[in-house]
């Protein structure tokens, strides 16, 4: 019960207290009521049934002293007007019965023996035993039964009575406590509707309607102030919040010019040293030499290439890595002069972003995979098919370069080779923390499996 009031509502809380206080103090004010009354009418009941024996006691003294029962049962048939004695008798001193007198519709009740005087009640009647004296001769007793039929009828309306009083002041005290409860209830409850909007929208201009100017009133004024003073603080905040952004944006703003700046002459500088190399190598005539500084300047133009994507593009985090594999694979096709039509190009290549720490390394492995592939795959004007697929799965990426040339020397180990670009393909795979697998069936495959930037051990 105290459980269930405690997550009522206020108004009904302060309902239900009013409602049940007053039927609880009706309650106790009807049965102290009630048991005054059964108190009162059962000595009344007591105190007439005594009367009444005394009186026929007296009448029938007579009768007894001289043993004449006819005039005995006469005194006894005066009871016939009270209607709630239902037997009396005469016995004489030694318990005979003498005489009697029974009500229409009872049955006769014979007392127990010897005769005790006084009353006595049962669930249903009350029974008075009186002695009868005559010049102190003890010459009888007089035994009387009353129903108790008036006594209950009595005890029944009172009851009635009672829950009829009850309900009509329950009614009442609702009625009252229905229109009262407004003048309590109305402000708190403004309280607690203006806390929940405040707290649900953020909105601290929000304010609790004031009813009268009572301890409510002062707590609505407290509240409403506390409001305020939150208000000027938030708006305080904001502004400072405003002025800082303002400042860090235009300081990113700067950040990203002078990044920018810089990836652009990262760029010009490599595309610099790529010229010079391209400039050294017109003064060289011997073939392997040349191969060497041509291998340099594409190494170079593809870590340039990069840095101009960066340069030209929003994200400086990140580098759209699918056009640019698309740019240096025409790049290199370009370097080495060969013709479309003599080695296809096939790309499957999926559009991912990759950091400037991968894009990088998988860069320079990519202008290695398929500088080889164009330098000794087809050979003597052998044509051909050059595949480039990258795929991004869950947690990584794949890099696969496959041709259908003349396939990799199964005499040599491309993990264990001098030659300058095969190193640097597996140290590159090594920073990346992936892993390489060459397949050597027709043609020669290059498979790179790498975790995307974090994921790696």
């Amino acid at each position: 019960m105290i459980t269930r009031l405690k997550n009522l509502p206020l108004h009904r809380k302060l309902t239900a207290i009013i409602v049940v206080t007053t039927v609880a103090a009706i309650l106790m004010a009807s049965i102290l009521t009630v048991a005054y009354e059964v108190y009162t009418f059962r000595s009344f009941m007591t105190s007439e049934l005594e009367t009444t024996a005394a009186v026929i006691g007296a009448n029938g003294t007579a009768a007894l002293r001289f043993r004449v029962p006819r005039d005995a049962e006469a005194t006894l048939s005066s009871l016939k007007n009270k209607s709630h004695v239902s037997s009396a008798c005469f016995f004489t001193p030694a318990g005979e019965l003498f005489a009697a007198y029974i009500a229409p519709g009872y049955e006769p009740t014979m007392p127990a023996m010897p005769l005790r005087e006084g009353i006595e009640f049962t669930d249903s009647e009350m029974l008075a035993v009186q002695h009868i004296y005559h010049d102190g001769d003890f010459v009888g007793s007089i035994h009387i039964v009353s129903s108790l039929d008036i006594f209950y009828s009595q005890l029944r309306r009172s009851v009635v009575a009672v829950v009829l009083i009850i309900v009509a002041c329950s009614a009442l005290a609702l009625a009252i406590a229905l229109r009262v409860l407004h003048v309590i209830a109305a402000p708190i409850d403004s309280l607690i509707d203006t806390a929940n909007r405040v707290s649900e929208s953020r909105d601290y201009s929000l304010r609790a309607t004031k009813y009268a100017d009572d301890d409510m009133g002062s707590l609505t004024d407290e509240f409403n102030d506390m409001l305020q003073r939150i208000q000027r603080r938030d708006a305080k905040l904001e502004q400072r919040v405003a002025e800082r952004t303002t400042a860090l944006s235009d300081s990113l703003g700067e950040k990203v010019v002078l990044l920018k700046e810089i990836h652009h002459r990262v760029k010009n500088n490599l595309q610099i040293i790529a010229s010079l190399l391209s400039l050294q190598a017109n003064q060289i005539h011997d073939d392997e030499t040349l191969a060497l500084f041509t291998n340099s300047e594409n190494r170079v133009r593809a870590m340039a290439a990069i840095h101009e994507r960066l340069y030209l593009s929003d994200d400086l985090a990140k580098i759209d890595f699918a056009g640019y594999i698309r740019s240096l694979v025409d790049s290199l096709f370009g370097s080495y002069s060969i013709d479309t039509q003599d080695v296809l190009l096939i790309t499957d290549i999926a559009e991912v972003s990759l950091s400037l720490d991968q894009a990088i390394p998988c860069g320079l492995m990519l202008n290695e995979l398929v500088s080889n592939s164009l330098k000794y795959a087809f050979p003597n004007g052998r044509c051909g098919e050059l595949h480039i697929i990258l795929t991004q799965s869950t947690g990584g990426y794949r890099l696969e370069v496959r041709d259908d040339g003349v396939g990799f020397p199964e005499h040599i180990d491309f993990r264990r080779t001098e030659s300058l670009g095969l190193q640097l393909i597996t140290s590159l795979t090594q920073q990346l923390h992936g892993q390489i697998e060459m397949i050597n069936h027709r043609g020669t495959t290059f498979r790179i499996d790498f975790p995307e930037r974090g994921t790696g051990t």
